[in-house]
């Protein structure tokens, strides 16, 4: 057999054999590898009053425990962060200040 076709059989052969390329390796899947989908993490982070951040998460999935963090801004309007305790279930709260001196500027969730 001319070597023209010896390696004509041979890549037919391959490609006979379980989706083998001509040079032998494995063929691209034209299937994306299945993922798992997983609920999202949803929290519900609050001003309550002005100078007090809260937060609460529910679909926590794979994380353990949650916690607000509160972004406060003083009368001279320099900002600082406080957190919360770390929560498994209900509110997460943090307090800028009880006397007026700090007010709430943002308030988020670490997890």
């Amino acid at each position: 057999m001319p070597l023209r076709k010896s390696v004509s059989a041979l890549g037919a052969a391959a490609l006979a054999l379980g989706g083998l390329t001509a040079l032998g390796a494995p063929a691209a899947s034209a299937a994306p590898a299945p993922t798992t989908v997983r609920p999202l993490i949803s929290c519900t982070p609050e001003n309550v009053d002005g100078y007090t951040g809260r937060t609460a998460c529910t679909n926590l999935g794979t994380v353990s425990s949650y916690r607000v963090r509160v972004t406060c801004r003083r009368t001279n309007g320099t900002l600082f962060t406080i957190y919360g305790v770390w929560r498994v279930a209900g509110w997460s709260v943090a307090t800028c200040s009880t006397t007026g001196a700090a007010t709430v500027w943002s308030v988020g969730t670490d997890y």
